[in-house]
């Protein structure tokens, strides 16, 4: 038997019948092909007479709201009509390479509140808006989330995202905080990426472009400008990414920019580099990704701050770039 399946103004499961309406109490999980199941919290005698097993399974399609809550649309099977829709009511509190935790809450019908964890299974990525999204695992198609707000980096230089929501009973605006964390790369000419998980292929990979080609050690940034969002099929927010950090050499005689992301923890993005010797007597690091091809940016290192930081460096470099000659260069994979 079909039934219709609702929610009702206290965030719990009703099923509509031609001539009543039944709401039992129970609670919802996320199984691990990510469908929702409606477990009752009723007597078999109860169960029984209103023909209702103690799982109900849907079939159907995630999809987040305008308010942050998740929407689940059922699918057309025996048991459930096509369409009808599930606006399950609550708040993102956390968020993992391969995780999306949403805390649920309701009453039951003794008037007593119960909260619910359910958790969504997935990787993260950037969609062609450079907006966040989480793409939830299914066995045919995934579905996806899409965050279609503007994400921040916050003073740990980790991805942030806020977003507001109305809260279920006191109807007051509430602003939540997401965050990601993960380190950067790049690897590719206009892009710009965030790892959350090499393994999973989980994190962002951002269109992006480079604000300015020329570094200089000192400023210990590296700015990209990104558009997010969507207006008319064109991007309706440009904001400029600062990465902060500190240029260092490594081992390949390469470079290594060195960030840091709190609590102690310090990741490097690594390049390789053609080194230039230019005639000011400064030394140049046009660098390039793992395939030696160029990223686009130039590290520009005066004689002065070599010979002050690592001069036995700043010689070895100068004896390479004069072996090669100032037009042909070193280069340095790495």
């Amino acid at each position: 038997m079909k039934n219709r399946y609702v929610m009702d103004s206290g965030n719990r499961l009703a099923i509509k019948r031609k001539r009543k309406k039944i709401t039992p109490d129970g609670r919802f999980v996320i199984d691990k092909d990510n469908a929702l199941n409606y477990w009752l919290n009723e007597p078999e005698g109860w169960r029984r007479e209103n023909s209702l097993p103690p799982k109900i399974k849907f079939t159907g399609n995630w999809k987040l709201d305008s308010n942050y809550d998740l929407e689940f649309t059922l699918e057309e099977t025996k048991q459930q009509h096509k369409n009808d829709r599930l606006m399950l009511k609550g708040e993102i509190i956390s968020v993992d390479a391969d995780k999306l935790v949403f805390q649920l809450q309701n009453s039951d019908k003794f008037g007593q509140t119960h909260i619910h964890l359910l958790k969504l299974s997935g990787v993260w990525q950037a969609d062609e808006f450079n907006r966040l999204s989480f793409e939830v695992s299914k066995r045919a198609k995934p579905d996806t989330l899409v965050f279609k707000g503007v994400w921040q980096i916050n003073k740990s230089q980790q991805i942030i995202y806020d977003y507001e929501k109305t809260g279920l009973k006191t109807k007051d605006r509430v602003l939540n905080t997401l965050t990601f964390r993960g380190f950067w790369e790049i690897n590719s000419r206009n892009r710009l990426t965030y790892i959350l998980s090499r393994q999973l292929n989980s994190g962002f990979d951002f269109r992006a472009q480079l604000e300015s080609p020329n570094l200089y050690p000192k400023e210990g940034a590296i700015k990209y400008r990104v558009g997010i969002g969507l207006k008319s099929q064109k991007p309706c927010y440009e904001k400029v990414v600062s990465i902060f950090g500190a240029w260092r050499f490594n081992r390949m005689a390469g470079l290594d920019f060195e960030v840091d992301y709190g609590n102690g923890r310090m990741e490097a993005v690594s390049f390789g580099a053609d080194v230039y010797l230019t005639k000011n007597d400064n030394i140049a690091f046009c660098l390039t990704d793992k395939n030696n091809q160029p990223l686009g940016i130039t590290v520009v290192f005066t004689h002065k701050f070599l010979k002050r930081h690592d001069g036995e460096f700043y010689l070895k470099l100068k004896k390479l770039c004069d072996e090669a000659g100032i037009e042909a260069g070193v280069r340095i994979p790495f």
